[in-house]
């Protein structure tokens, strides 16, 4: 804004204008800007050097909405008098609203140097400098202006929002304190006081702050809007829809608002409901990064993979480094085997990491994510050790647990907290211990966070437990305490970094002994895990460094498995699926993120060294096979020899298995229960000893089933044993008839025997509790003795 300046001195402008020049003066002060516009140019004529006239034609321009008149004028002035503070502030205000902050800088730079104790003046330059970015010289000449003035509100406002804005939180909210103590009602200083409270994760103060802010004028979108945010971190999705949508009400910025509300939906798992908000978000800014960016990620979800990559991609191209855009154009490059364009975004996905973590901050790239494409242990730690640091700062304070008092006589509460309680891999794996566990020595909870997808499995884990608990509309804290009033004495987070974590809740320390499971295969990073069930093939003890968490070792596998796991009956046929009647079948049914270039070198190898081989794949996306097609015959082998398959439902699947000669594992990330269906429908599978975790689950699995021959440890030898197998009938043969002996001998999938194993571990762990130990590597060297239980 201009300012309105002083009725200047009467002059005497060529002969006797003097009635004039005060009938302009008169016209302005009465607000008919246009008026004085019209009297000031008749002047200018008579005299076009006039300072006082230039002056007040600036100010009525401005006024009347003529910036390129206004901005015209005032140059003038300053040729004329380089040393009129009034009009340099006047042309950098002029300047700075038409967003030429550059400009207006060098104006308000003048005038501070002509009067350095004009505080309105240097606020201003102030504000340009922020707007320019150049964020060091701000805060400088904001703690200047503060230091001169510390009584003046506007001076300690402006200091508090460029400490909050440069992370110190604390200096931010010393200033907004002051402020408010020289001006208790100002609304701005309120909000950005609340900001900067739940910055420092003080979210009940900063809740205090908005709503006094909105006590003193209700329906104010910015109280609205960041009463909504902390509604959020709590999970508290309804609650915080219903100030975005008041925030909306009151005028609010509708891009960030629709946005926002997307984005509580979607944690409600409402798909639907939170692309219409996203779609009427671009509505009004088509190419908002932000917003194309959460609707991209929707669309990934959904498998439509070129809509999601081109939401990603028009992102970028608005915002060229945006940090959530391109770890998640990464991953759409991963999940469509885009190998070029992979390579191409891996530095900068790298290179965001590593300064989100140099900051201590948590990166936009998943720590699920990580794993896929980065095999140092370390680096998969950090990312998620910054995430889980993230959801406790979130959470807020832990929750303060009663004294329990020791009872050796009884049973222990077991909680097992999931949002995959339905028709998904986890609980495939895991609803036959729930079923076994040992009900004299164990109560079996069951708390779930994700949606009711009325699927057989979820009604089978329902009924495997002795309570079933939904708690997806609680909030975090909400959630924590029911399960801290359950009184369970161990909880089992099954989820971890996966999708639809809501590690909040583990954060606020529920349970006396939290321990981390099955869903990630990593370190949770957390401080708030005391083990992480695990065994010693894919955490050998000298990785112990890369968790957070203590060791508890299950004797021989970390993975459950279901001895009752149906088979489809009847006989499938190759011609169903596309297969040829002869020739040998490879297949990987893995998800096509895990699929490599340098593995699949070694697979169309494989074909060109086998003519009559193809090559069975899982159809996860339509984007990835013509992608692996095309690879294909870039070596050598004839894109139709990639026959791709869609998922049916599970017993179909795993009676099609039998199809197939032999399963080819992935290397970086093996598959898991993809694994371990192949080995239930008597199918091979071939895997590559890797470094960490997520690449050594096959090898684990493969041990427990008496079929480490069939774990390599190099490509080389990966290729050699592919080769051998597939033109040694008889070798084939030998090693499919001792897979289907050892399936119904061996551990892996002797699931009483797996539980047993299992409530040892949770014994071993309760009992150093309650001598009051702190938690501690847990070994279960030898298996429980009994006869499994067929069924």
């Amino acid at each position: 804004m201009t300012e309105r300046p002083p009725p200047p001195e009467r002059k005497a402008v060529g002969g006797d204008p003097s009635a004039l020049f005060d009938s302009a003066v008169k016209a302005f002060s009465e607000g008919r800007a246009a008026d004085a516009c019209r009297q000031c140019k008749i002047l200018l004529e008579i005299a076009s050097d006039n300072r006082d006239v230039l002056h007040l034609y600036a100010a009525a321009a401005a006024s009347s909405g003529d910036t390129a008149t206004a901005i015209a004028a005032s140059q003038r002035l300053i040729k004329l008098a380089p040393d009129h503070a009034e009009g340099r502030r006047n042309l950098g205000a002029l300047l700075a609203s038409q967003r030429r902050h550059a400009e207006a800088r060098v104006h308000f730079e003048a005038a501070a140097k002509l009067a350095p104790n004009h505080i309105g003046g240097r606020l201003m330059l102030v504000r340009s400098l922020r707007a320019l970015d150049a964020l060091a010289e701000a805060r400088a000449e904001a703690e200047a202006v503060a230091q001169l003035a510390p009584d003046n509100a506007d001076a300690q406002f402006a200091l508090g929002n460029l400490r909050l804005s440069g992370g110190d939180h604390d200096g931010a909210l010393r200033a907004f304190a002051r402020a408010l103590a020289l001006r208790p009602d100002h609304l701005d200083t309120l909000v950005n006081l609340g900001v900067a409270l739940r910055a420092s994760h003080r979210s009940d103060e900063a809740r205090l702050a908005l709503q006094r802010a909105l006590a003193l004028q209700p329906g104010l979108s910015s109280a609205h809007f960041n009463l909504g945010t902390l509604a959020l971190d709590r999970g508290a999705c309804e609650e915080a829809i219903r100030h975005y949508r008041l925030a909306l009400e009151g005028g609010g910025d509708a891009v960030s608002l629709h946005r926002s509300i997307g984005l509580a939906q979607l944690l409600r798992n409402d798909r639907d409901a939170a692309i219409a908000s996203f779609k009427a978000s671009l509505a009004v800014a088509p190419e908002d990064p932000d917003t194309l960016v959460a609707l991209g990620d929707v669309l990934a979800q959904l498998k439509t993979m070129t809509e999601a990559t081109d939401c990603f991609r028009r992102a970028l191209v608005a915002a060229p480094r945006h940090p959530q855009a391109i770890p998640r154009l990464f991953n759409q490059a991963l999940q469509c085997c885009d190998w070029d364009e992979a390579q191409r975004l891996k530095p900068t996905v790298d290179a965001l990491t590593d300064e989100a973590l140099a900051k201590g901050e948590a990166p936009a790239e998943a720590a699920f994510l990580s794993l896929a494409h980065a095999e140092d242990p370390a680096r998969n730690r950090a990312i998620a050790e910054a995430m889980s640091r993230q959801a406790a700062q979130r959470a807020g304070p832990k929750l303060v647990l009663p004294a329990r008092a020791r009872d050796g006589g009884r049973r222990l509460k077991l909680g097992y907290l999931s949002t995959d309680f339905r028709n998904h891999a986890v609980s495939q794996l895991l609803v036959r211990t729930l079923e076994l566990h040992d009900r004299a020595q164990f109560k079996v909870w069951a708390y779930s966070t994700g949606a009711e997808d009325r699927s057989a499995l979820r009604e089978r884990v329902r009924d495997g437990v002795d309570a079933f608990i939904d708690i997806r509309d609680h909030d975090h804290r909400a959630a924590a305490e029911r399960i801290a009033a359950d009184e369970v004495d161990i909880l089992i987070d099954l989820t971890l970094h996966t999708t639809g974590a809501r590690l909040e809740i583990s954060a606020l320390r529920p349970a006396p002994i939290q321990m981390g499971w099955l869903g990630y295969p990593g370190s949770s990073g957390a401080d708030f895990f005391d083990y992480l069930l695990t065994d010693k093939i894919v955490t050998p003890p000298d990785q112990a460094p890369y968790y957070s968490e203590q060791l508890a070792y299950l004797p021989e596998t970390f993975q459950p498995n279901d001895d009752r796991q149906p088979v489809a009956p009847g006989i499938s046929k190759r011609a169903e699926y596309g297969l040829p009647e002869t020739g040998f079948v490879f297949c990987s049914f893995n998800q096509p993120y895990k699929i490599e270039p340098v593995l699949f070198d070694i697979w169309m190898g494989l074909l060109r060294d086998l003519p009559d081989s193809v090559l069975w794949l899982h159809r996860n996306n339509e984007v990835a096979p013509v992608n692996l097609r095309r690879e294909a015959a870039k070596r050598g082998v004839a894109p139709e020899r990639l026959v791709f398959a869609d998922r049916p439902e599970k017993p179909v699947h795993l009676r099609r298995l039998g199809l197939a000669d032999l399963a080819l594992d992935t290397r970086l990330y093996n598959g898991h229960t993809t694994t371990s269906d192949a080995l239930w429908a008597k199918l091979p599978v071939l895997t590559l000893l890797g470094s960490q975790y997520a690449s050594r689950v096959s090898a684990s699995v493969l041990t427990a089933i008496g079929m480490p021959d069939l774990v390599a440890t190099s490509l080389e030898g990966y290729r050699n044993i592919a080769l051998r197998l597939a033109r040694d009938p008889a070798a084939l043969a030998n090693v499919k008839a001792r897979l289907a002996r050892n399936r119904t001998t061996l551990p892996l999938f002797d699931s009483p025997r797996f539980t047993r194993n299992l409530e040892a571990v949770y014994h071993a762990a309760w009992a150093r509790h309650e001598l009051g130990l702190a938690p501690a590597l847990i070994e279960i060297a030898v298996p429980a003795p009994g006869a499994r239980r067929d069924g």
